[in-house]
């Protein structure tokens, strides 16, 4: 293992982690439910305001919610004063235009590629996108092995790549299956220096779901492989 993050956060929006009971003994919660206007989409003013919550972000993992707070990732980026490589794990390219003053669910990527300590971005996805950006680089999630990062590495993971079937997110979903996406995330965390790491998509927050518990476990096992709580990973 070349390195593993040190803290892990969850960032409670809503309560979507009320029912990852195990998950939320292993991490330390940050409420963030006073904050209106943070689904799918947020102005930047909010996020400054959200940013001051937040003090670490260097070698720490953070669980960030539903798919709907992707976005979330360009601030904890922006937080970062070092030059770093991103590489992103989504069943979508979120590279699209947004409204002036705002940033969404499906716009982030494009504003992170504008910040210039991110230097170069690489898109494990299903979905073909034309991207005309230099710093961005598309491949399917069984080429992970040709990612070739130059730098320190922030992975950003939303769980809709995986099938239906093994967990229902609140987004149309990928053909990954829960032990390839451990594969990936193993591979990358003992090939690469990583310094930073977030996850998102999960299912939606309905009582007594057993989507609940299938995202926990997958979680978990996320949080053991890219975190010091421990040294061992059982897929």
């Amino acid at each position: 293992m070349k390195s593993l993050l040190s803290s892990s956060y969850i960032l409670m929006f809503d309560e979507y982690y009320s029912f990852q009971p195990r998950l939320k003994e292993m991490c330390t919660c940050i409420e963030l439910k006073n904050f209106s206007s943070t689904k799918y989409m947020c102005s930047k003013k909010i996020f400054d305001s959200i940013s001051e919550k937040i003090k670490k972000v260097e070698n720490s993992l953070f669980f960030l919610g539903a798919g709907e707070y992707h976005h979330i990732t360009y601030m904890l980026l922006k937080k970062f004063n070092k030059t770093l490589s991103l590489i992103v794990i989504d069943k979508h390219v979120d590279y699209s235009d947004t409204y002036p003053g705002f940033i969404t669910c499906g716009s982030w990527l494009k504003d992170a590629a504008a910040l210039n300590h991110v230097a170069e971005i690489f898109v494990l996805s299903e979905e073909k996108k034309n991207i005309y950006n230099n710093k961005i680089k598309i491949f399917s999630p069984v080429e992970y092995k040709k990612i070739k990062p130059h730098l320190p590495v922030y992975i950003s993971i939303d769980k809709d790549i995986l099938t239906k079937s093994s967990i229902n997110t609140t987004w149309d979903q990928g053909h990954c299956l829960p032990k390839t996406l451990i594969e990936i995330v193993l591979y990358l965390s003992s090939a690469f220096e990583i310094v930073g790491a977030d996850i998102c998509g999960e299912p939606p927050a309905q009582f007594f779901s057993p989507e609940h518990k299938k995202s926990e476990d997958i979680n978990l096992k996320l949080l053991l492989l890219l975190t010091a709580k421990s040294q061992s990973i059982v897929a």
